[in-house]
């Protein structure tokens, strides 16, 4: 395994660029990977010694019938049906492969669940995949992909919820691109990019506001902006905020709560949870911080759910083979410690179901999906369910990152 992750400081990440650097309106973090070392982390993650929507930040539209996952190590995209009654994932035998090996990340369904998108990191390409309704099928447009721009390394995606409008988070040169989407054909066009970050990462949308929230992993902040909704062009008319805590700079995905009025973040180095209120022209004001249940968890995914009248928040620890609940108690009051579950094996990105009664990561260390069941039959409110292969044959070293649901 190469060392194409992201790097923590100016200096790495221009080394990055020459190699490598994981969940989100719909989005993704859909989410946002395996290592405190290159050997136990596939490429996957920011961290200080090398390496982080496609974590989804929030519960997929629809019923979420079919689900995909990118595998980084060998660039396969797999499918599967889900049941939404019991959870179940259902791996499609059929693989189909997305640009070049260490590369894709994150992932993202349109609204119609008719097309899937996948940015590959290594060979600065999305690409775009019509979808079996039925099983999940991925046959490749034509032209299979689109050029992200040279040394840019796309990574996470985030869409709006007309499926009309593509955003993409560029680590590699320091931007965010945005594209319009031919909601007919699933072919997308690059439209726009704006500039002056370090390291962007995690995105998402506001789900009421045209607004759009990036995280850069180096500088820590979170930058708010709105976009055009013919176009998707970002403007940032909101100043980009950091945690409350000063030592909280390595943020990954994101996670906004239903009612638009709360904004979530975990930090990669020191596992916390920084909380931010939202107005309503959509800016941010720091809010309170809660520490995770360790400052080794390196969480990367996060999601929010809502069952049985409680609202939730999940990361998926890569560094904690675990999942770590939280409650969240009016806006951005969150109760410690997290109930924690696992054993998992290294998930990083995260989603949680349509029914919000599943939450399903992705293991970079195994080859595997996990599902956890909120409020389920162990008696906590988040309860360790069954693991499925990525691969057929099941393959330990494929490095899954990014996982989304759709239809």
């Amino acid at each position: 395994m190469g060392t194409e992750q992201r790097r923590l400081s100016s200096s790495r990440r221009n080394a990055l660029k020459n190699v490598i650097r994981l969940i989100p309106a719909v989005v993704i973090l859909a989410t946002m990977l395996n290592t405190v070392s290159c050997t136990n982390n596939n490429g996957l993650l920011p961290q200080d010694n090398g390496g982080s929507n496609s974590p989804t930040a929030t519960p997929t539209a629809g019923t979420g019938t079919l689900a995909f996952v990118t595998n980084f190590n060998d660039a396969k995209v797999s499918s599967f049906t889900r049941n939404i009654t019991t959870g179940l994932l259902t791996l499609h035998k059929g693989q189909v492969t997305a640009g070049a090996k260490n590369g894709p990340r994150g992932v993202i369904a349109s609204p119609s669940g008719s097309f899937l998108y996948v940015a590959n990191i290594k060979d600065d390409n999305i690409y775009e995949f019509s979808v079996n309704q039925t099983n999940g099928a991925l046959t490749p447009l034509s032209p299979p992909s689109v050029s992200n721009g040279n040394a840019s390394g796309p990574d996470e995606l985030a869409m709006n919820s007309a499926g009309t409008l593509l955003w993409v988070t560029s680590p590699n040169d320091a931007t965010v691109k945005s594209y319009t989407v031919n909601t007919s054909t699933g072919q997308i066009t690059k439209s726009s990019s704006i500039g002056g970050f370090n390291t962007p990462f995690g995105i998402t949308l506001h789900p009421t506001l045209s607004v759009l929230y990036v995280s850069d992993t180096v500088t820590g902040l979170i930058q708010p902006m709105t976009f055009n909704t013919t176009t998707g062009a970002l403007s940032k008319n909101f100043t980009a905020m950091h945690s409350a805590d000063p030592t909280a700079s390595t943020p990954a995905a994101i996670a906004i709560d239903a009612a638009g009025v709360s904004l979530f973040i975990a930090d990669q180095k020191i596992g916390e949870i920084s909380t931010f209120s939202i107005d309503g022209s959509g800016a941010l004001t720091q809010g309170p911080t809660f520490a995770n249940s360790s400052v080794g968890n390196v969480p990367i995914g996060v999601g929010i759910a809502v069952n049985a009248g409680i609202e939730y928040l999940f990361t998926a620890n890569q560094g904690g083979n675990s999942v770590s609940s939280f409650i969240v108690n009016g806006g951005t009051n969150v109760f410690t410690p997290p109930v924690v579950v696992g054993p998992y094996n290294g998930p990083t990105g995260l989603v949680v179901d349509p029914q919000m009664v599943n939450v399903y990561t992705a293991d970079s260390k195994d080859g595997t999906l996990a599902q956890s069941i909120i409020n389920g039959t162990c008696g906590i409110q988040l309860c360790t369910g069954p693991t499925v292969s990525t691969e057929n044959p099941a393959n330990r070293n494929s490095g899954p990152f990014g996982i989304t649901l759709a239809q």
